[in-house]
């Protein structure tokens, strides 16, 4: 316990890695895609991600800053027998940041009511990190280091594509783009 607050130890409860609605599925990085994608290579696993924030140059280059990791129903890398990820070391931000769910762009830390642990700590816990937010990173060390590194990627991505001018595309609209890359690639141009 950390000042009589609780500090999160995963139940193994499995709600995490189960997905039955697209706003729920993972949001990663190009580069944890790419991970992810080599990973699944080698173990066999079928992945789809669709691109989920796009932005375009003043030449029609669009580059991919977020994707969402389409999963219906189970995690590939879940183990339903032992209730353990496959790939934990190597799971992307999100993953790493569960039960903590952070709200693009404002940085807002939402607390997931689908964890076991979340439900067994009682309404009292919630209530106590919405009055006091500071505590969110005692409950959730972890988890908040996470969520930090997520956010910090997301604003330097921000803070890149208003610098360059780039502008947000409709990620219906990518036959509009000259080409598609991942913004980590396209941001590389510019080292």
């Amino acid at each position: 316990m950390a000042r009589g607050l609780p500090v999160f130890k995963c139940l193994f409860c499995e709600h995490c890695c189960y997905f039955s609605e697209e706003y729920e599925m993972p949001v990663v990085y190009p580069w944890e895609k790419r991970r992810l994608e080599e990973i699944a290579s080698v173990l066999g696993a079928k992945l789809s991600f669709k691109p989920l924030q796009v932005y375009m140059d003043d030449e029609g280059n669009c580059a991919v800053a977020l994707y969402r990791w389409v999963i219906r129903g189970f995690c590939p890398f879940f183990d339903r027998a032992t209730k353990r990820c496959r790939i934990h070391e190597d799971k992307p931000l999100a993953c790493k940041m569960y039960p903590i769910l952070l709200e693009m762009p404002s940085g807002n830390l939402l607390v997931s009511g689908k964890c076991d642990w979340v439900k067994k700590q009682g309404p009292q816990l919630m209530e106590r990190l919405a009055a006091r937010p500071n505590d969110i990173p005692r409950v959730f060390p972890s988890e908040f280091e996470a969520a930090k590194k997520a956010f910090i990627e997301f604003l330097t991505i921000a803070s890149f594509t208003k610098a360059h001018r780039l502008r947000p595309v409709n990620v219906n609209k990518l036959e509009d783009c000259k080409s598609v890359v991942d913004m980590d690639d396209y941001m590389a141009r510019f080292e």
